[in-house]
């Protein structure tokens, strides 16, 4: 069928892009549009939208403005619970520790979900430490009597801090003294069914994290470790994660797209089968899930899930996976389920890198000639980097946007840690299928141990290199928009140059 413009080559794509605005515009009239107004607008122009059925185009138009009012209501009911009342005095509660508790100083830091109340909410606590509070864990109970707060900024930072949390979950911050709490057993009735199976997976991760520290790692070796397969960061140290940070290798200590993927593949080879294709997917994707919980469903994780599950089906459907239909129906599924997320860091690189890598990455990858592309070991290595550069033009100006950086030696650093991460999810599944073989599991971290330590020090090296890094970067939000005009612009501009050529 002929199409009267590129863009209707992506229907799901244009529908994500009204809802985008949707929730944009939701976020900045909260307070002068209520969701009542925004679902009232909502229900009438879906009822003018049916009506139009006789007018293609009005029709079209009217769907476009019915998803965009759809992203305002959406958006409106979230902020409506960020922003909830909190009480103005001390308050009794009892709350489940639902964080691993990280050592801060005089303070233990935790997250605690309040579960004696008619809504359970998040709250992000401070517990002065104590003998008791060293030994909290994830799943423990405990009663408290203290002040709820708003999440608020700190004063000498440009990072609103405050929003941040209140965008992620938390409804306010505490801080609980010595004699105002005590371990105790919590009723989590009241709590949904995700939120406690949530709890269960994360002490389950706990006891895996546990079998870790059995089995020889320790120090920074098994912080790496910790984050890279659990999702647990706690134990990275400041001058590590600086480390990673500086090297351009800060994704692969946070769960995301690229973890997912391998462990995608690796259940891939052990359930694929031609004859039973249906079959295979559904078990890939219900212990790719089930991964999901026991890291503790965070958003980069949970995104990354639901990208490849849409990916999945798109498969089944003999369809194109890498496509940018297909990267919008991700999206919208995510942002339906939370459109805060819209809001998260991570949620912006991690579409704007699958965004920049199905546009970018064929081009890049045919810079090489064929002959030199025959060439087995060449072709590996090219391909590999011309992925990393596609996703870094795509999150570079994020970066440069929210962290005043960029890594200099991006390119040097994805041929470092991208074959070590394979290595390393490859030998903790193999480690845990060996688990009856005591000897071969024994052996098997001893040299899993090793690569996460010349891991460590790869990422380090580059990092200590001349030039590893611009720090002090400072672009607005319109410098921000204008450098990703300007790249479509050159690309469009090399495209017409390419066709003239010929």
């Amino acid at each position: 069928m002929k199409t009267n413009g590129q863009i209707q080559l992506y229907p799901v794509l244009r529908l994500a892009l009204f809802l985008i605005a949707g929730i944009v515009l939701g976020e900045l009239l909260y307070g002068v549009l209520s969701f009542k107004a925004w679902f009232a607008a909502t229900v009438v122009s879906l009822l003018l939208t049916l009506l139009a059925w006789k007018h293609c185009i009005l029709q079209s138009v009217m769907i476009f403005i019915t998803c965009m009012l759809f992203g305002g209501s959406l958006v409106s009911v979230e902020l409506d619970k960020a922003y909830m009342p909190v009480p103005d005095k001390d308050m009794a509660y009892s709350a489940v520790v639902t964080s691993q508790p990280v050592v801060s100083g005089k303070v233990i830091r935790c997250d605690l979900m309040i579960a004696d109340v008619n809504h359970p909410v998040k709250v992000k606590a401070s517990i002065y430490r104590d003998e008791r509070a060293d030994k909290l864990c994830v799943g423990d109970g405990i009663k408290a009597v203290s002040l709820l707060e708003k999440p608020s900024g700190y004063a000498d930072s440009d990072f609103d801090y405050g929003r941040y949390l209140l965008y992620h979950g938390y409804v306010a911050t505490t801080f609980i003294y010595i004699d105002e709490w005590s371990k105790a057993v919590v009723d989590l009735t009241r709590l949904s069914l995700i939120q406690r199976t949530r709890i269960a997976a994360l002490v389950f991760r706990d006891r895996l994290l546990r079998r870790y520290t059995d089995m020889g790692f320790s120090g920074q070796a098994y912080a790496v470790l910790a984050a890279m397969t659990l999702g647990d960061k706690s134990s990275l140290s400041d001058r590590l994660k600086e480390d990673y940070s500086v090297s351009g290798a800060s994704h692969i200590l946070a769960l995301s797209g690229l973890h997912l993927g391998i462990i995608y593949a690796i259940l891939s080879l052990i359930f694929l089968r031609r004859r039973w294709q249906i079959a295979s997917q559904v078990l890939i994707l219900l212990a790719i899930w089930t991964y999901v919980f026991i890291v503790g469903m965070s958003a980069s994780v949970v995104r990354s899930a639901v990208m490849i599950t849409v990916y999945s089906f798109v498969s089944l459907l003999n369809r194109n996976k890498m496509s940018l239909n297909t990267l919008a129906v991700a999206a919208v599924v995510i942002l339906i389920v939370n459109p805060l997320y819209l809001y998260d860091v991570g949620f912006q690189m991690s579409f704007a890198a699958v965004f920049f890598i199905i546009l970018f990455y064929r081009p890049v990858l045919n810079l090489i000639p064929g002959c030199v592309m025959g060439i087995p070991v060449i072709r590996q290595i090219w391909q590999m980097m011309s992925v990393s550069f596609a996703a870094q033009i795509g999150v570079a100006p994020l970066i440069a946007f929210y962290f005043g950086r960029f890594s200099c030696y991006f390119l040097l650093t994805n041929i470092i840690v991208v074959p070590a991460a394979t290595i390393i999810l490859y030998g903790v599944v193999l480690m845990a299928a060996l688990s009856f073989v005591p000897y071969l599991q024994t052996l098997l971290s001893a040299l899993l141990l090793k690569v996460v330590v010349l891991l460590n020090s790869g990422v380090s090296f580059v990092a200590e290199l001349p030039g590893a890094s611009i720090d002090g970067i400072a672009i607005g939000l319109l410098q921000l928009v204008l450098i990703y005009v300007a790249i479509f612009s050159f690309s469009v501009l090399v495209a017409y140059a390419k066709k003239m050529m010929w």
